[in-house]
């Protein structure tokens, strides 16, 4: 097995991936679909590994292509922004704000590839509630925000919708007559959305904790205090997933740049967030 891997193939592998099929992928990237196979299994004869599993309803992934899916998605995104990189004089600084949802499952990686492409660039993260950062967005004081929407006024780069689940210590009994909730503090949609699935389905519940801290929500879960809604990629350490429950509805968390901005530095970092929001 070799190390060198060719971008292009990692190109055309990722890209049948997203649009779930050969033909798909051929169409959108301009090649016939014999040429993309054969980048596939070039792809594929590289690594010594199966990366696709191909049947009559289509492609999956197998354990491999799942492996290196992530790594493909990464590699690709730190080759377009050094094809892209502006020549920074001095020092700069980007502003960005972060609802803590999206903090602990994600920043790491957005921060390890971006500083890859401007390890000049200072970067300055604000983490807060919704309201706190568009105000802030609104004074023009961040240069890229990621949160649920607040009102039509601005429009994202992209939203994306991402399911909630329910979570639980291991063992949590769920056989009770009222179901001991820990939920985020008001003011928040995805508690109002939370609570109205349970009564849509006549669920008895009860809060035993609230907090506006998604990391006091985590611990408390965890401590076995009650179930939590979150989403799938911050579950409490050591937790369940429960399905026993009502489905609950998809929440929409969005990437935000200033109206008429064209800074191809902002650009890519809203990529790059972008990228781990469809990752979730």
């Amino acid at each position: 097995m070799t190390n060198d891997l060719d971008t292009a193939l990692l190109r055309s592998f990722v890209g049948v991936v997203r649009s779930g099929s050969i033909n798909r992928a051929a169409i959108l990237q301009g090649k016939t679909q014999p040429a993309l196979s054969q980048q596939i299994q070039r792809l594929e004869q590289q690594l010594g590994q199966t990366l696709l599993l191909r049947s009559p309803r289509g492609i999956r992934l197998s354990s491999a292509g799942e492996a290196l899916l992530p790594y493909a998605e990464r590699i690709l995104s730190l080759t377009d922004q050094l094809s892209l990189k502006p020549v920074l004089q001095g020092e700069q600084q980007r502003s960005i704000g972060l609802v803590e949802d999206f903090v602990s499952g994600h920043l790491n990686r957005v921060l390890a590839d971006f500083a890859c492409a401007h390890p000049r660039l200072r970067l300055r993260v604000d983490v807060a509630d919704k309201q706190t950062l568009f105000a802030a967005f609104e004074r023009k004081e961040l240069d890229v925000l990621v949160s649920m929407p607040l009102t039509a006024a601005a429009t994202p780069d992209q939203a994306l919708s991402l399911p909630l689940n329910w979570f639980a210590a291991p063992g949590f009994d769920l056989q009770v007559a009222s179901i001991p909730l820990v939920i985020f503090s008001q003011p928040c949609t995805w508690r109002d959305r939370i609570l109205e699935t349970l009564n849509r389905a006549n669920q008895p519940w009860h809060i035993v904790f609230e907090s506006s801290s998604l990391a006091a929500l985590q611990a408390a879960a965890e401590a076995g205090l009650g179930v939590t809604a979150l989403l799938a990629d911050t579950p409490p350490q050591h937790s369940q997933l429960i399905t026993e429950l009502p489905p609950l509805p998809d929440v929409t968390i969005a990437v935000y740049r200033q109206q008429g901005d064209t800074d191809p530095i902002n650009q890519q970092l809203a990529g790059l967030f972008l990228r781990e929001l469809q990752r979730g």
